[in-house]
């Protein structure tokens, strides 16, 4: 029976069990837990895991006679205020899935391969952890690192156990599935650097100009109800928003002006804007550059800095360096940023020093764009040079540079423009480049952490070094490098940490030729699904079938899942435990001021117990822990989730004791909230909000008055000294060379062709990857509800895309099947859906949709699989941050 959405809102709850009965779900016996000589009708506070919008949707579920029958947002919720998206609205389907993993499994065929029914047979949970167990202990007593641990969103809400567990064990390795490589994590450190937070915002309710390239925040898996509201109020208010895309997605859509552009090249068109702005138009904001950025600090023609002989200690280059220089006009010498004589620090020029030639940071920014013509560029992204001088004059007019606001008490500079930079235009080779060059474009007209501007999403949070002035990150660190790796993502070959582990899938193929020495034998799966977003399913899935035992925590029988030996099964959002803080992400509205703009949300299960023989992720972690004897004692489990989960004195875990995951719970609600609410309170009333923060917290210009943000990156520059020289003398040979690496270490963005740009003329399109409003990724593929809605309303996601000239001029019109082949080998098959709202070089594919497993819902197995045309390479991978060019360059041909 295929139970639709209509049919079960409209049944009686008691109804709705005989359907369900028929929907595969009877002989669980779901409803035996309920006494249905009694009425039940509640409203149970949660809060949503339906995608990756960091728990900010806040909900109620209606519970009658022991049945979850319908979804609401809470409207005590300052962020979501009572609205949900579709997503929450047919969880409702992932609780009552009937092809969840429903209890523990053991596979009994030995064979393992795409789509080969593993054969699974229920067994008892002690016989899975004992299994499990063994197999660990061995590998823990021979080489802990021998155990890879592969992580994701779809972990039980990301509550740092993945970590407690691999670290108590003994193993570096925790690796992320496929998000780190398709996400938006390649602009998280710059973006602390900048906007003091991982990630960034347009602040809505000052913005009058949005530059936006490649971000679905309205839309895609990052959005989310707070964030959706606030950009219909901008609209209404005259928002100006300009995308700059191959693609006009649905909220795309909701645009004033589409700029098409070739994927990979928006680097080029960003660095092509400020060379308007700086070397045609000459209009930047003076005042702010010298004030509040790096840009008046000397470089010399090695880019570093030039420095005063005093010495100090910098944690963030790990050498002695003295104090930057700048030059002062008044008085013609050089000084020390921080010199309190600095009466007139110059912006631009070049100065001579003890017989060297030393230029500003600034001057040196000009000189390196001028090669960026906007004629030059339209051959290359498309754009026509006019269009892009247009661009850069409306951007500088509408930042109003010299004008202020005031808020409260303190007065700001008013720059109502933003820029974000967001999955399109970041998944590439080159996404470091193009994060910094829209900071870049942002700096020079002062549009940072100031209103209008973008701005952290959140409060923003700087670290400054001490020794230059410069707002930092963790993230860029040099960390000396180590000829024989340990973290099979080869961080030990990288000098800044990166949180990503794409090259965790080039190494398992071959350890050895890494330099390794050790071969993992164990692989732990709790979320992630990297067949889904890195593809090439036939290396991945090599690697999988190469470990000789595989264990999964799982929701669903995914791709990942599929090779598994046993599954523990693990229950679904909606019956799970956790807590979430939250604070304004877009801007500091009355509603924030009035509802309160801090607090906690309860997640928590909305049933009386699990449907079935399952168990949340993070009680399945500390049910292993203790059968390996990794669970307490000062290095165990609950020690580390002590300080991971920040719980303290009377709150904290005994690290003696067991516990369950309901109590952890129960001190983590306390230690949130100074022992203010438990575990109970926050059942009941869902959250617990609180009036902490003020505007001058929520913008970095007010909170950080003395930060300097870095429009030129000089600490790349030292690192990549340092870096050649380790290379050599460590005798470290990084694949595709050392070359490679040491060219992203630059103080200043370049833009060059990517691999897909060089590919044969055969392949005379790009195909792109792009979300949709229904499915974050692979998370809710297996939601029939959502299929529904993706097969009724939305014609493009289960399609391929095209330009409907380019699909005229090849013969191709709405329903064909067209087959796809990658210049990397790939091939896909699809229907053609032609559209005016893509461009004419470019075919669009959405989401993770054509699952190919065994016995996942039947509903996930339609749509082209995106996927398959990817195929891994070091080349096509950014040694920085590890995310994978993910466009194509392909050959289509009628079927």
């Amino acid at each position: 029976m295929q139970l639709k959405r209509r049919q079960f809102l409209g049944l009686s709850a008691a109804a709705a069990t005989l359907a369900l009965a028929g929907f595969g779900l009877a002989e669980d016996e779901i409803f035996t837990a309920f006494d249905h000589n009694e009425t039940e009708d509640v409203w149970i506070p949660t809060h949503c895991k339906a995608c990756a919008a960091d728990n900010r949707c806040h909900l109620l579920v209606h519970r009658v006679n022991g049945v979850a029958v319908k979804i609401e947002g809470n409207p005590a919720s300052p962020t979501n205020q009572g609205r949900n998206c579709a997503k929450s609205a047919a969880a409702l389907m992932t609780l009552y899935n009937p092809y969840r993993v429903k209890s523990p499994m053991k596979r009994t065929n030995p064979e393992k391969g795409r789509g080969v029914d593993p054969k699974w047979v229920q067994i008892t949970w002690e016989e899975a952890i004992a299994l499990i167990a063994g197999k660990l202990k061995q590998v823990q007593g021979e080489d802990p690192r021998r155990f890879i641990f592969l992580t994701g969103h779809g972990a039980s809400l990301n509550m740092n156990t993945e970590q407690a567990f691999a670290g108590a064990f003994g193993t570096p390795n925790v690796i992320v599935g496929g998000t780190s490589v398709g996400c938006g994590g390649s602009s998280s450190p710059i973006n602390r650097i900048v906007n003091g937070g991982g990630q960034a915002r347009a602040d809505l309710l000052y913005c009058n100009y949005f530059l936006n390239l490649g971000a679905n925040s309205q839309q895609g898996g990052k959005g989310n109800s707070e964030e959706v509201n606030a950009f219909v109020d901008a609209r209404i208010r005259g928002l100006k928003v300009v995308n700059v895309t191959p693609i006009l997605s649905p909220s795309l859509a909701k645009t004033d002006e589409w700029v098409p552009i070739v994927p990979g090249t928006t680097g080029y068109f960003l660095l092509s804007m400020i060379n308007v702005i700086l070397n045609e138009l000459a209009i930047y904001d003076q005042a702010y550059l010298l004030k509040r950025t790096n840009s008046p600090y000397l470089v010399g023609k090695d880019h570093l800095y030039l420095r005063n002989e005093e010495l100090y200690e910098d944690e963030v280059r790990g050498l002695e360096l003295g104090k930057p220089l700048l030059w002062d006009l008044a008085d013609q010498q050089a000084k020390a940023f921080d010199d309190p004589t600095l009466q007139e620090p110059a912006l631009d020029g070049s100065f001579a020093l003890n017989g060297k030639s030393y230029r500003t940071a600034f001057s040196a920014l000009k000189e390196h764009v001028r090669a960026y013509t906007p004629e030059k560029g339209a051959a290359i992204t498309g754009i026509p040079a006019d269009t892009v001088r247009r661009l850069a004059r409306e951007w500088v007019e509408q930042a109003r540079i010299g004008s202020t606001i005031t808020l409260g008490e303190i007065t700001y500079p008013y720059r109502p423009v933003a820029i974000i930079s967001e999955q399109g235009s970041k998944c590439h080779v080159d996404n470091y480049m193009v994060v910094h060059a829209a900071k870049i474009l942002a700096l020079i007209v002062g549009a940072a952490e100031v209103p209008g501007s973008a701005k952290s999403a959140g409060i923003p949070s700087y670290r400054i070094n001490p020794v230059d002035g410069v707002t930092t990150s963790e993230e860029f660190v040099y960390v000396p490098l180590q000829k024989t790796p340990e973290h099979i993502s080869l961080i030990e070959h990288s000098p800044i940490p990166g949180s990503s582990t794409g090259l965790a899938w080039l190494t398992l193929a071959d350890p050895g030729s890494y330099g390794f020495d050790y071969i993992p034998e164990v692989l732990g799966i709790w979320g992630g699904n990297p067949q889904a977003l890195l593809g090439d399913f036939e290396r991945v899935n090599a690697i999988m079938k190469n470990f000789p035992f595989t264990f999964a925590i799982s929701y669903e029988f995914d791709e990942p899942t599929e090779f598994a030996d046993i599954i523990l099964p693990e229950s679904s959002w909606l019956e799970r435990y956790g807590l979430s803080s939250y604070v304004p992400r877009t801007s500091f509205t009355d509603v924030f001021q009035e509802k309160g703009n801090y607090g906690w949300a309860i997640q928590q299960p909305v049933l009386a117990k699990p449907l079935y023989n399952t168990k949340e992720g993070n009680q399945i972690i500390l049910e292993l822990s203790e059968a390996l004897g990794i669970l307490k004692g000062k290095e165990g489990v609950l020690a580390r989730l002590n300080l991971s989960l920040g719980l303290k004195g009377d709150y904290q875990l005994d690290t003696t004791r067991t516990y369950t995951w309901e109590q952890v719970m129960e001190l983590m609600c306390l230690a949130k909230t100074g022992g203010q609410y438990d575990l109970g309170w926050f059942k009941e009333n869902g959250i617990a909000a609180y009036d902490i923060y003020d505007l001058k917290n929520y913008y970095g210009y007010s909170k950080y008055p003395q930060a300097r943000l870095p429009l030129y990156l000089e600490e790349f520059a030292s690192h990549r000294l340092r870096l050649a020289k380790e290379f050599e003398e460590k005798n470290i040979a990084r694949k595709p060379g050392n070359d490679f690496v040491l060219k992203q270490f630059t103080p200043l963005p370049y833009w060059e062709p990517h691999p897909e740009h060089q590919a044969s003329q055969d392949f005379d399109l790009y195909c792109i990857n792009y979300k949709n409003m229904q499915h974050h990724f692979a998370c809710n593929i297996g939601n029939g509800w959502l299929m529904e809605l993706t097969e009724d309303q939305d014609p493009y996601s289960l399609n391929i895309m095209v330009n409907a000239q380019t699909a005229a001029e090849r013969g191709l019109k709405d329903g064909d099947t067209i087959e796809i082949e990658s210049f990397k080998g790939g091939k896909i098959e699809g229907r053609v859906k032609t559209s005016h709202l893509i461009h004419k070089e470019v075919l669009g594919i959405a989401g993770a949709y054509g699952i190919k497993t065994a016995n996942f819902n039947p509903a996930a197995k339609h749509g082209p699989a995106f996927g398959d045309l990817l195929k891994l390479g070091e080349e096509l991978f950014n040694p920085l941050k590890i995310n994978l060019d993910r466009d194509v360059k392909v050959k289509i041909r009628k079927v």
